[in-house]
């Protein structure tokens, strides 16, 4: 058999004097800066898809809470009328601020008739819009209790 087709084989301790030999570098984990640049530029692309919608959302359930808080003190106005002992009226067209205690800032209470709340905190039927910067809201305030009606909406 010919000497060149058996394998040869290194002596013991060979491949780690020829490794020790060899500087060693050291391996450095870690992203690259053009990874990085993607995954920012992702984030940010994203950011600008998602930003405009949940900053409307954010809007609306502010708007929501402000309307229950105008219907809120709308409803007050029966409490307010028996603790005081008197009737109270509020005529047709827009409410003053100060007859409502409790009226958010930047918003008017419009009424389409007239509003009596007796003394002993019954009220009359009455409905109205809700306005606030550019912002129209129909309601109803139902006899005797006060109870407020949003309509559902597109009902007129």
């Amino acid at each position: 058999m010919p000497t060149s087709a058996i394998p040869r084989r290194s002596k013991p301790g060979a491949n780690q004097r020829a490794r020790a030999s060899r500087p060693a570098t050291p391996r450095v984990r870690g992203f690259t800066l053009l990874e990085l640049v993607v995954v920012l530029a992702l984030l940010g692309l994203a950011t600008a898809l998602v930003a405009p919608a949940g900053f409307r959302m954010i809007g609306s359930w502010r708007r929501a809470t402000e309307v229950d808080a105008v219907l809120g003190a709308l409803v007050a106005l029966g409490a307010q009328a028996h603790q005081q002992g008197r009737a109270l009226t509020l005529d047709a067209g827009p409410v003053p601020a100060s007859a409502i205690a409790g009226l958010p800032e930047g918003w008017t209470v419009v009424l389409a008739q007239p509003l009596l709340v007796q003394a002993n905190g019954a009220c009359s039927d009455t409905h109205g819009e809700l306005r606030s910067q550019g912002y129209v809201r129909p309601f109803a305030l139902k006899a005797p209790f006060c109870r407020a009606e949003l309509p559902a909406a597109g009902v007129p």
